[in-house]
C-alpha cells in the first residue's frame, strides 16, 4: 500500500469519527438533556479538532481538479460545519440558559445533517 493511500485513508477515518463524535454528542445532548455535554466536553473538543484537521488536508487534496459546482458546495460545507464545532464548544460553557443551549443544539443538530448530506454529494461528484 502506498503512503499516500493509507495517509488519506487514516485521515478519512479521522474526519468521520470527528464527524460521529461531535454530531452524535450533540444529538445525544438534544435527547437526554443539554447538561450532558458538560461530561464529554473533551470529546467533543477532539472530535472538532480531527474534523478540522482531516478536512483542511482532504480539502487541499481535492481542490485542483475540482468542479465549480465542488467549489460552492464544499463552502457550504465548511460554513455548516464551522456552526456545528462552534455550538458544540459553546454549549459547553456556563452562562448559558436552557431554552437558548437547546435552541442552539437544535440548529446545530440540522446543519450537522445538512453537513453531512453534502458530504454525500461532494464524495460523488466528478
Amino acid at each position: 500500500m502506498d503512503f499516500t493511500v493509507a495517509l488519506n485513508t487514516l485521515l478519512r477515518f479521522a474526519h468521520i469519527a470527528g464527524a460521529i463524535t461531535v454530531l452524535g454528542g450533540l444529538f445525544r445532548a438534544q435527547i437526554s438533556g443539554l447538561r450532558a455535554v458538560d461530561r464529554y466536553r473533551r470529546w467533543l473538543a477532539a472530535g472538532a479538532l480531527a474534523l478540522l484537521l482531516s478536512g483542511a488536508w482532504q480539502f487541499v487534496q481535492k481542490m485542483p481538479g475540482a468542479p465549480r459546482l465542488w467549489h460552492v458546495l464544499i463552502g457550504l460545507k465548511i460554513l455548516l460545519g464551522l456552526h456545528v464545532i462552534t455550538v458544540a464548544l459553546l454549549l459547553g460553557r456556563d452562562g448559558l440558559d436552557d431554552a437558548k443551549r437547546a435552541r442552539m443544539a437544535r440548529g446545530a443538530v440540522i446543519s450537522g445533517w445538512i453537513v453531512v448530506l453534502l458530504g454525500a454529494v461532494l464524495h460523488n461528484l466528478k
